[in-house]
């Protein structure tokens, strides 16, 4: 009889003191990381955004990359897209001006910046700007493409030697506040 009212006293459980105060401590860690998945998604759309809208630009400036430099001073230098991803159906897009060489022609850039960045606070400008709806993107969003360009002549020759296109791309129609994606190449003969 004695050791059965031994082991009963030597056993222990938490008070009820001891439970609330672990269940105080437990809620403050759960609501901490329950504030972290809206915050995940955010960054992830964010995020996404971003690297849409970067895969979008490389592909634009490829493809202005490749136009050839070898062009008669007048009229400008165009180049279009039947599909309209890279230049609005049936529209010109222009690639500088030879006879404005060392200038920049086209849409705006910020001022005094190094590197060059698009202003995308400014109105866009025909043959230099237009808005992409990707079909492909479940969430529709759109996106605002301007660029550039500095053309570098021969003054002997009057012959085009260079381009320096600066593009920009602003994926529009987020939720969230995001930042537009610009580039800058070199293009020389």
């Amino acid at each position: 009889m004695r050791a059965c009212s031994n082991s009963r006293n030597s056993q222990r459980g938490f008070t009820l003191t001891e439970m609330l105060i672990a269940t105080a401590i437990i809620l403050v860690g759960l609501v901490a990381v329950a504030q972290l998945v809206p915050a995940s998604a955010m960054l992830n759309a964010n995020n996404r955004s971003d690297g849409t809208a970067l895969v979008f630009a490389q592909r634009e400036l490829e493809f202005m990359r490749e136009q050839t430099l070898v062009v008669p001073v007048a009229p400008p230098p165009t180049f279009t897209d039947p599909l309209g991803v890279l230049c609005p159906p049936a529209t010109n897009c222009y690639l500088g001006d030879p006879s404005q060489p060392g200038q920049v022609i086209g849409s705006s850039v910020v001022p005094g910046s190094s590197p060059p960045l698009i202003d995308f606070t400014e109105a866009q400008v025909p043959g230099y700007s237009f808005n992409y709806t990707d079909p492909n993107d479940p969430f529709g969003a759109s996106y605002d493409v301007r660029w550039a360009v500095v053309t570098f002549t021969n003054p002997i020759t009057n012959v085009t030697t260079g381009r320096r296109i600066i593009l920009g791309v602003f994926r529009r129609g987020m939720k969230t506040p995001t930042y537009p994606i610009t580039l800058d190449t070199m293009v020389e003969k």
